[in-house]
């Protein structure tokens, strides 16, 4: 028979562990204390399991139903809903202790490792650059949630005001980075930093300084006596 709102509340302890049962597996259990909690019965590879859906009055009963099927779908769909909390749940700390700034604190210090002595002024380079034009807008994201549209971004904000090398150089520096996530970062498969230079901004070419090719010479020289009386004392200054 199914539960009713007002059998659920008047639930009472009897000094031992019961459960009311609901229909399709769902059951409130009632402790020996009298904490009542949500439990889903079901068989994963001919075992019985029991999945705690949440305690009650915090997860009403309508709640719970609804809590309920979701795991029977996972159960069509083949996937046992205990190991597919578990995923999320871990999923959710790994989230928390891999953001961005926590992967750039550590590949900066494995950079550190690695660079002569001499070489320091490139890890205080990059430090620099991460602080004004990456960290304000990656650092506090998981690096499970970084996608290619959010590196784009910080490289276009870059480019915006002309600094093409600094540009380049975070570039490279993002994909070295997410390489080494890749090692330490569990379940990241991925490196959205891989061939970001395809859509670079073209750099602007170089104006170099005008000069005079050989049989232009006698011309000049011809010219700069006449403007200057003082003649060869310029040219030979």
């Amino acid at each position: 028979m199914a539960l009713s709102d007002l059998t659920v509340r008047q639930a009472k302890t009897t000094g031992k562990r019961y459960t009311l049962s609901d229909n399709d597996c769902l059951g409130l259990m009632v402790s020996a204390a009298g904490g009542k909690s949500w439990q889903f019965r079901y068989y994963w590879l001919g075992k019985q399991k029991r999945l705690c859906l949440g305690g009650y009055p915090a997860l009403s009963l309508r709640e719970a139903r609804t809590e309920r099927d979701k795991a029977q779908a996972l159960l069509a769909r083949g996937i046992d809903p205990q190991v597919e909390r578990d995923q999320k749940r871990h999923a959710a700390k790994l989230a928390g202790e891999y953001t961005f700034k926590t992967v750039f604190d550590a590949w900066v210090e494995h950079r550190r490792k690695e660079l002569k002595e001499g070489r320091q002024s490139t890890l205080s380079q990059i430090l620099r650059i991460f602080n004004k034009d990456v960290l304000p807008t990656l650092g506090k994201m998981s690096i499970y949630d970084i996608r290619r549209p959010q590196l784009l971004g910080v490289l276009a904000a870059i480019e915006k005001r002309k600094a093409f090398t600094t540009a380049e150089k975070v570039r490279t520096w993002f994909n070295q980075m997410f390489r080494y996530a890749l090692v330490i970062a569990e379940g990241l498969e991925v490196n959205p930093a891989a061939d970001l230079d395809v859509v670079a901004e073209p750099k602007p070419p170089v104006a170099h300084n005008p000069y005079l090719h050989l049989p232009e010479m006698p011309e000049f020289l011809q010219t700069l006596r006449l403007y200057n009386p003082r003649g060869w004392q310029t040219q030979l200054g």
